[in-house]
């Protein structure tokens, strides 16, 4: 009678002991399928921050200033999709150090703040009123966006999966008080070109 009593109490303490494993089970094949579609969707987005850094900081690289900044000060302004590599931390050093920082669309001194200026998506109105504080200053500008080099932008990036190139809106450029080297220019697909 004593072994019909233990074999009776033995099977529900194993079944316990399984429900109880059962939802380490289910985290841990999620956690599995997770891993598994994380390399696509993970690696893609990161590569093109640093794809969008390593354009950024080109650009800046062969930019010129009036009077030449001791840091470059890059104000990150807007949604952004692929600004992370920029404010992650210290930029590579490309002649002058560059030291990136989120700003406010609507900051009035924003032109005396920034030397050079990363745009994501922000408000019709914002973006009037960016550009209007803007106007005077010589500030490089640059946005994610394709449409923004017929908006006042100077340069606009078409980031692809494998590489990012940009725009440049030409007219912006000569009436910004920056000059840009002759070879960025001819690396830029002017507005309205495949």
């Amino acid at each position: 009678m004593a072994r019909g009593f233990w074999r009776k109490r033995r099977m529900p303490q194993r079944l316990r002991a399984l429900l109880a494993c059962l939802p380490w089970l289910v985290c841990w094949a999620a956690f599995g399928n997770a891993l598994a579609q994380t390399p696509e969707a993970a690696v893609a987005p990161n590569a093109r921050d640093a794809n969008v850094r390593q354009v950024v900081l080109g650009i800046i690289s062969f930019t010129r200033w009036p009077t030449a900044p001791a840091k470059v000060r890059l104000c990150v302004v807007g949604n952004t999709d692929y600004a992370h590599d920029l404010l992650a931390g210290p930029l590579p050093s490309i002649g002058a150090p560059v030291e990136a920082t989120r700003v406010l669309a609507t900051e009035p001194a924003i032109g005396s703040l920034c030397d050079a200026l990363y745009l994501g998506t922000v408000s019709d109105a914002e973006r009037r009123q960016l550009l209007a504080n803007l106007a005077g200053h010589p500030v490089l500008t640059i946005s994610e966006r394709n449409d923004s080099c017929t908006l006042g932008v100077m340069f606009c990036l078409n980031v692809d999966p494998e590489r990012v190139t940009f725009d440049i809106n030409l007219d912006i450029v000569a009436r910004s008080g920056v000059r840009v080297h002759p070879n960025v220019l001819k690396l830029a697909r002017k507005p309205g070109t495949p």
